[in-house]
């Protein structure tokens, strides 16, 4: 099984689970919301590791991760996104690149600084498009791409990453290694897998905490109806803490965004779905105490990934 540990200091806020930080949390997303404006940009100068994630395909995760990201730099944070999506990556195209390196080249001994792309002023370490070998990596491969990215630690504060679809080795390794983002429609299929991941993190990688993003809702009430749903699954059978972020809504220019490969964050910036990406950044920021916040940061940038796993290393 794959673990990671966690700073003691982390890892006692994550098992202090009360009522009341709940309602703190659910109060600080409607400071975020109501006394701020849209263009207020977030904080400079925090660590961050945020990991998008869901368990379905399809539900907006490489958009929110991309637009998130925009979002950070945009406000001057360095930031570094990783496609995760080792076998079936794409966030070069939603940022309008073509790589010429990817992940499998850094594996095999290739400069990180010729595998990198900068664009919309973020950088991208990015993956392959149907590359089954990378998609089925072992351990040992999941170890070094770890490594790898740890490298790049002294040059970023903010790291995202975009996680692929399913509950794989992967998928799960990568999800927890960083502060968990679970993004939900309120398709029942959507709302299922994002309940399945929850399990897997909490049952597999001890996974304590996670944010919930509703992705593409109509209206503020159908957006507490579908984290309604998914958090009483979650009390009921998971010991885990759950923080709703605010809501984006359904936005035709999230795909007129992607169909010209420019972050929805630059291309239409006054979009509802872009001001609401602005909102989610504050408030992941006010959420985090100082010494929180530094905390996630180390669970991905020091901890040690214990070998688990199938597959074979490239």
């Amino acid at each position: 099984m794959t673990r990671w540990h966690l700073p003691p200091s982390s890892r006692a806020h994550a098992n202090r689970r009360t009522h009341g930080s709940n309602v703190n949390d659910q109060a600080a997303t409607l400071r975020v919301i109501r006394g701020s404006s849209d263009t207020s940009p977030p904080v400079v100068g925090r660590q961050r590791a945020l990991a998008i994630t869901g368990g379905k395909g399809g539900v907006g995760k490489s958009t929110i991760a991309v637009n998130l990201a925009v979002a950070y730099a945009t406000a001057g944070a360095r930031t570094l996104l990783v496609d995760t999506d080792l076998g079936m990556a794409d966030l070069n195209l939603l940022l309008g690149v073509a790589p010429n390196k990817s992940l499998l080249d850094a594996l095999h001994g290739a400069p990180l600084d010729e595998v990198v792309v900068s664009a919309h002023g973020i950088d991208l370490l990015p993956a392959l498009n149907g590359s089954y070998l990378m998609a089925n990596l072992g351990s040992s491969a999941r170890q070094r791409i770890f490594d790898l990215i740890e490298s790049l630690a002294t040059r970023f504060d903010t790291l995202v990453l975009d996680i692929a679809a399913g509950l794989g080795p992967n998928q799960i390794g990568f999800a927890a290694a960083a502060e968990p983002i679970v993004v939900v429609n309120p398709e029942p299929l959507s709302m299922a897998d994002a309940y399945a991941c929850l399990k897997v993190l909490r049952t597999e990688q001890d996974v304590r905490h996670a944010f919930v993003i509703p992705n593409r809702v109509t209206s503020t009430a159908q957006a507490a109806e579908v984290v309604g749903r998914l958090a009483a699954l979650v009390s009921r059978f998971l010991d885990l803490e759950l923080t709703t972020l605010p809501p984006v809504p359904a936005d035709p220019s999230v795909p007129e965004a992607g169909q010209y490969g420019v972050p929805l964050m630059l291309h239409r910036p006054d979009a509802p779905a872009a001001r609401a990406i602005r909102q989610i950044a504050r408030a992941l920021d006010a959420h985090h105490a100082p010494d929180r916040r530094t905390d996630v940061a180390r669970r991905f940038w020091r901890r040690t990934l214990l070998a688990s796993g199938q597959g074979e290393t490239p």
